[in-house]
């Protein structure tokens, strides 16, 4: 049998041109690499290599079987190193869902820092409802999965990641969209639409504990269409939505897109990451160690 170290040693002792120098480089005897090179010349029955006083030159059969032996010494390098990175979360594949915006915000900033622009991790995005993707991370379609909201999901490990911005996507020609700064109580009054896909049902309970009393309940209602589409209805002036920070990269014509606030401040909302403990995938576990060193917030097991 051929062995990968023998090649090595042809390889080297062609680059080098003498065997002593090869051995040096090796760091082995002259004669443990002459040895080696005699048995690989005995097993392929062909002589590689004219020996002289001055040196080893490749014989035309040594020059053909050489460039065969360069590329397996290569490939062999390649898919190490492809090994290693891979048992180093460095390379391979990560399935990340979600439900918001991918447009802007802290999401897609994450990533595309994860990655650094490699090519050697590839994310695979799903964008479902919050039912989908935890049905996604039971099956191991999904590696991890960013919502918004703390809630607690059984079997999965949470960890709290960041918190945005709720603004309000207003018809450019409302009066509201001149205000420096708008409150939930300038909202009364005001015709909401939101998605039925998440986060549109979380956005109606925002909307209801924020402007709901015993004398007034908000116009809200909840229409099976797009995120796009539901925004370019804000364009021509049909109503008013709420969005995360993470929207804010849709530029939509006749729209504007402007902070809530209430006494404490910008109205926020946080974002968790849900994972299963038992994922072994080493690109999640190198995902996760980045959050942690990103955002310094503890992880939770349930």
């Amino acid at each position: 049998m051929i062995e990968l170290r023998q090649l090595r040693y042809l390889v080297l002792a062609a680059e080098s041109g003498s065997f002593s120098r090869a051995a040096k480089r090796l760091g082995i005897k002259q004669s443990t690499l002459s040895r080696q090179l005699l048995a690989l010349e005995k097993r392929l029955g062909i002589e590689m290599f004219e020996r002289m006083s001055r040196g080893a030159v490749l014989t035309p059969a040594g020059e053909t079987y050489l460039r065969t032996a360069q590329r397996v010494v290569r490939e062999f390098a390649e898919l190490n190193s492809w090994l290693h990175d891979t048992r180093k979360g460095q390379s391979g594949r990560l399935a990340v869902g979600f439900y918001t915006s991918f447009s802007a915000g802290n999401l897609r900033a994450t990533l595309e820092a994860f990655t650094g622009g490699s090519e050697a991790i590839r994310i695979e995005r799903f964008e479902r409802d919050r039912d989908h993707l935890l049905s996604g991370l039971e099956s191991g379609l999904i590696d991890i999965a960013i919502m918004p909201g703390e809630g607690r999901e059984p079997l999965l490990s949470r960890r709290s990641l960041w918190s945005e911005r709720i603004h309000v996507a207003l018809p450019a020609n409302n009066a509201l969209g001149l205000a420096d700064r708008i409150y939930w109580t300038d909202l009364r009054g005001e015709r909401f639409r939101l998605t039925q896909r998440d986060p549109g049902p979380q956005f109606r309970q925002l909307i209801l504990g924020k402007l709901a009393d015993a004398s007034h309940h908000p116009d809200i209602e909840l229409e099976d269409i797009s995120r796009e589409t539901l925004l370019a209805s804000v364009g021509i002036g049909e109503h008013i939505t709420i969005v995360v920070e993470a929207a804010l990269g849709l530029g939509i014509v006749g729209m504007v897109f402007r902070e809530i606030h209430d006494r404490d401040g910008p109205t926020r909302v946080g974002f968790s990451a849900y994972w299963r403990e038992d994922n072994a995938n080493p690109v999640l576990k190198a995902f996760l160690a980045f959050v942690e060193a990103r955002f310094s917030i503890p992880v939770f097991n349930f």
